[in-house]
């Protein structure tokens, strides 16, 4: 019994940190894959120049915003945040499900591979509208 109450503890302190997790990991995948030199890229595409700009100001919105604003983004819009970044720097989802007690990484996959046959055009611009709204819902608290 004792080992049982450990281990659902474990999951209810995972699951609790969850929220704050996933806003960490927006900014973090951010630096990991937009920062890095060998990152895959999706702006080579001269005739949608407006549009990575867009997105790249998007990104950087949120990187740039505080913990206080992170922190009033629903867990949908930040899973829907992690999904849409990352089929835009990637692409389809390309790696396996990760297993329990994974949560937040199972939560993640299943967001991300929820993009699959999507345009990285596409991703790029539900992005950049879903960070429009989610910055004038907080201003407007």
């Amino acid at each position: 019994v004792g080992r049982l109450e450990k281990q659902s503890s474990g999951i209810n302190a995972e699951y609790g940190d969850l929220f704050r997790c996933f806003s960490d990991l927006i900014v973090a995948n951010f630096k990991q894959i937009y920062l890095t030199a060998d990152s895959p890229t999706v702006f080579t595409m001269a005739d949608n120049a407006a549009l990575v700009k867009e997105f790249e100001a998007a990104c950087m919105r949120v990187e740039n915003a505080g913990e206080q604003v992170r922190s009033k983004i629903s867990m949908r819009d930040l899973l829907e945040l992690y999904a849409l970044f990352k089929h835009s720097k990637i692409g389809d989802c390309n790696t396996a499900r990760p297993r329990y007690p994974n949560f937040k990484g199972m939560s993640q996959w299943d967001a991300w591979k929820s993009k699959t046959g999507m345009s990285k055009e596409e991703t790029m611009r539900g992005y950049c509208e879903l960070v429009k709204n989610i910055f004038l819902t907080i201003e407007s608290e």
